[in-house]
């Protein structure tokens, strides 16, 4: 065997029982549990008051929609305050002198944290939605695969990105605060950007999950998946993961220049 294939299969190794990890730890965190089996509930008991039933493919939309905000929470507060949390456990340091890379280790936690989010919002979508009296239509199985796996991979890039920014500055749990409700408002998940002022459209282009949802919406309907969807969330993904991986090559960098990852 190759010396290259070896340290594949030993980063490929890392990367799962990172995810792994992560995911039973994360398994035991209330605000995770809040954030993505209570809160796409609520959302969907308050938009079924608004006459949502009348019209499928705004069912469709929404019901997803509400999945995507709750995805976006999950990885928000827990791939956010991930590095933040090693550093305060004391384990951040032995992640370093590991004899496979940091980032293997990274992504691998937050494709754990991301995947427990859409696999609890799933089963709590799928438990409230015939109570509501919603009838969403379901896109076939190989278009429901290829959204799945593009959910959870572009939400751990978008994770590893947020870690290692949140990490990176003073004011931390303030940009959590900061990002969180305006997704809610202008990401376009739940409140169609056509019902914003135009000037206020344009950050809903700069969420890959919102193309997952119109890729949803269509699909679902019988219509063609439109290719801007599709190459939407892969220019996004890839720019949340070079994103992540240049932060954290900074992150790395200053604890190396200033002598102590405490710090940075």
């Amino acid at each position: 065997m190759s010396e290259r294939l070896l340290v594949a299969k030993c980063e490929a190794w890392a990367l799962w029982r990172a995810a792994v990890l992560q995911a039973r730890e994360t398994a035991q965190v209330k605000t995770a549990l809040v954030v993505s089996v209570i809160q796409p509930v609520v959302l969907l008991v308050l938009v079924s008051e608004g006459g949502l039933r009348a019209d499928p493919r705004r069912t469709t939309e929404t019901v997803f929609g509400c999945m995507m905000i709750a995805l976006w929470s999950a990885t928000l507060w827990g791939a956010g305050t991930l590095l933040r949390r090693e550093m305060a456990q004391g384990t951040f340091a032995a992640l370093l002198v590991r004899p496979t890379s940091l980032l293997s280790v990274l992504l691998g936690k937050t494709l754990g944290i991301a995947a427990l989010g859409l696999v609890r919002t799933a089963v709590a979508t799928a438990a409230a939605v015939p109570l509501l009296g919603l009838r969403p239509a379901l896109p076939g199985a190989s278009t429901t695969a290829i959204v799945i796996a593009s959910a959870v991979l572009s939400a751990a890039a978008m994770g590893l990105l947020l870690g290692c920014v949140v990490f990176l500055s003073r004011a931390n749990l303030r940009i959590i605060e900061a990002l969180g409700y305006p997704v809610f408002v202008l990401g376009g998940l739940v409140v169609p950007p056509e019902m914003l002022p135009s000037v206020l459209r344009w950050p809903a282009q700069a969420v890959s999950l919102r193309h997952l949802s119109d890729l949803v919406r269509d699909t679902a309907h019988g219509q063609a998946p439109h290719p801007a969807h599709l190459v939407a969330v892969l220019l996004l993904t890839t720019l949340y993961l070079t994103g992540g991986v240049w932060a954290l090559s900074v992150v790395l960098r200053r604890g190396r220049v200033r002598g102590s990852l405490e710090l940075v």
